[in-house]
């Protein structure tokens, strides 16, 4: 009989707030993609749809697995809390798509534009609806500020500490 030597799992319980960035971005988006074999269990995303004058092209859909974005939804209202957009107080207005690229800080988060595809394709699916598709007329989309897409700091913002213990609470919360 021999012994089992098994490291400790250590848990993590509770959220944990991330920092907007390019790899932050594609592990979730990975993370949530499905196959399209998942049909049963999926949810499809549509960025540029025909019915707001974009060109019909399937290729701009993305499918993720539904459980797998609901797990994620904090994680992804969080990242689009990070965004310039959502600290700015004006009123709910229509954005553009570089716009999406730039943090709260007033700095890019990215100048890839396969990242800022991947953020917006996150948010734009039923189940999250943090944004609206983009309408052809102008180029634009929205975001729902307020709920469910509230502003939030990154980890590495010397704020973080202070803001977080005023916040935690609810980004806990189930």
């Amino acid at each position: 009989m021999g012994f089992l030597n098994k490291k400790p799992i250590m848990k993590t319980e509770g959220f944990h707030p991330i920092d907007l960035s390019e790899a932050n971005v594609q592990a979730i988006f990975n993370r949530c993609l499905a196959e399209i074999e998942d049909r049963k269990t999926t949810t499809l995303a549509t960025l540029f749809p025909p019915e707001l004058g974009y060109e019909d092209n399937p290729d701009a859909q993305v499918l993720f697995q539904t459980d797998a974005l609901l797990q994620n939804k904090k994680n992804i209202e969080y990242l689009y809390g990070q965004l310039k957009e959502v600290h700015d107080e004006t009123p709910v207005r229509r954005v553009s798509f570089w716009d999406f690229s730039v943090a709260y800080s007033g700095k890019p988060w990215t100048q890839e534009e396969q990242a800022v595809l991947q953020l917006l394709y996150l948010g734009v699916n039923y189940h999250l609806l943090l944004i609206e598709p983009f309408w052809a007329k102008n180029d634009t989309s929205r975001i729902f500020k307020g709920k469910p897409v509230k502003p939030t700091l990154s980890p590495k913002d010397p704020a973080f500490p202070a803001w977080w213990e005023e916040h935690k609470a609810e980004w806990e919360a189930d």
